[in-house]
């Protein structure tokens, strides 16, 4: 009897027990969950922040690494309310289009196959490309050549000096400008490297008025404008905004470019890029679509400094 009465109360004390610890169970599991998801806020708060300075620092080396001498990114009070007619005006002296004439073909000689070891002294090859050229009336086409836009460029340094896109100039055999005006001047090739894409070309006659030359490269976001030759129709203005600081892998070696989104197209090339102010920032590379790239101001006169 005793041990069933011995046994009634360590069930009831058992259940007594049970009673006071579900509850203290529960406290303790909803406040470990509460920590856990407290722990897991912060988390989340600490990685955006660090993402958020990733993302900073990203674009800060990327507009350091792009802009040349440039400050990394401008921290001037900005306007979203842009006057692009107002602020056309005082570029457009500054910018010219480019307008190239091809290599003359001749008999052949110029053919890259001229240009292997040993080709130039195959009398086989040299009569072949000969009948080619012939074949194909090239000595025709060389007397009907023409002057043709392809891309713009602007003024810097003295007034004298052009900056436009080193592969406007690919297969060219003389060069010339046009300026705001009108006037068409004579131009020669003063530096070109294709691994940039940024040439200087050095214009005959008096200086005109080069760019003004930004301080600092604009922030993601900013509205940008350029003026080029789109299928070969000068001095046309189109504005975007920028978009994204980065090394590019295109055309060229890969570069950290400034990448801008705007109607762009062919012809574009070498175009003058500016911001609110009318401050030079860039020049127009190459793009696929909508995105283009722009080779910061600091790399272009970087270039025109190895004069």
């Amino acid at each position: 009897m005793s041990s069933v009465k011995t046994w009634r109360q360590a069930a009831l004390a058992a259940y007594v027990s049970a009673g006071f610890a579900l509850p203290l169970a529960g406290y303790a599991l909803a406040t470990t969950q509460a920590n856990v998801n407290a722990v897991a806020a912060a988390q989340q708060r600490l990685s955006d922040s660090e993402w958020r300075d990733h993302l900073n620092n990203d674009q800060q080396v990327s507009a350091a690494s792009s802009a040349g001498e440039l400050l990394p990114l401008d921290s001037r009070p900005y306007s979203p309310a842009i006057d692009w007619a107002t602020v056309s005006v005082g570029v457009m002296p500054s910018v010219v289009m480019v307008s190239t004439l091809d290599s003359a073909r001749g008999d052949g000689r110029s053919n890259r196959a001229w240009l292997i070891p040993g080709v130039q002294t195959n009398q086989a090859t040299a009569w072949l490309t000969r009948y080619r050229a012939w074949e194909a009336e090239w000595a025709k086409l060389d007397q009907e050549r023409e002057w043709i836009t392809m891309g713009a460029g602007f003024l810097i340094g003295d007034g004298r000096q052009v900056a436009t896109a080193g592969h406007v100039l690919s297969g060219t055999e003389a060069v010339r400008v046009k300026l705001a005006d009108g006037e068409w001047r004579a131009a020669e090739v003063a530096t070109l490297n294709l691994a940039l894409d940024v040439a200087v070309l050095r214009i005959e006659g008096a200086p005109g008025q080069p760019v003004t030359i930004a301080p600092s490269l604009p922030l993601q976001g900013h509205t940008v404008a350029t003026i080029g030759a789109p299928h070969g129709w000068g001095f046309s203005l189109s504005a975007g905004l920028v978009s994204r600081y980065g090394e590019t892998a295109g055309m060229f070696l890969d570069q950290p470019m400034m990448q801008i989104a705007g109607p762009i197209i062919g012809g574009n090339s070498g175009g003058l890029v500016f911001n609110a102010r009318g401050e030079a920032v860039g020049m127009v590379s190459h793009g696929k679509e909508t995105f283009n790239q722009v080779v910061p101001i600091g790399r272009v006169l970087d270039v025109a400094k190895r004069i």
